[in-house]
């Protein structure tokens, strides 16, 4: 964890500009935790890190993302992942994403509540690509101006 978080902590790990990439939140937890998927998690975060994009997520994926070491008693973990977390573009769950929300739960009966909140504010912060290795998502209906795709399309595939 700590080469893969240290490189969160840079100061200049995510610029602002044109181009917005929405992570969900499995992403952070294979890249922290997990040690899944590591080659297309490090092609991933080289992608973000080479300063062409802004790397984004919602304040969903830093409360889930926080679940671990707080319920471990890890509180430097939690710390570190906060001050991470807070160098990206945190998106909350408010009015605009809401409604979106409701939209996208009307049109896909099925699909869960977080994953639907994670798009709706991908949506309502208008990024340009979703990046998950939930496969489900890459089917809902009713997404408009962003592209989601799966990890290992995207590895296959950067774009």
């Amino acid at each position: 964890m700590g080469e893969r978080l240290a490189r969160f902590l840079r100061p200049n790990f995510t610029r602002k500009l044109d181009v917005k990439i929405f992570w969900d939140t499995n992403l952070f937890i294979y890249l922290w935790e997990k040690k899944a998927f590591i080659p297309e998690m490090a092609a991933l975060t080289d992608f973000i890190e080479s300063g062409r994009h802004t790397l984004a997520t919602s304040t969903l994926t830093l409360g889930e993302i926080l679940v671990h070491p707080v319920r471990s008693g890890a509180g430097s973990v939690a710390s570190q992942y906060l001050e991470a977390m807070q160098r990206l573009l945190l998106i909350p769950f408010e009015q605009d994403a809401a409604i979106r929300f409701a939209s996208l739960r009307a049109g896909n009966p099925a699909s869960r509540p977080p994953d639907a909140i994670q798009l709706a504010c991908a949506m309502t912060e208008r990024c340009q690509l979703f990046i998950t290795n939930d496969n489900r998502l890459t089917s809902v209906t009713g997404i408009t101006n962003l592209k989601v795709q799966s990890l290992t399309d995207w590895t296959n595939n950067p774009s």
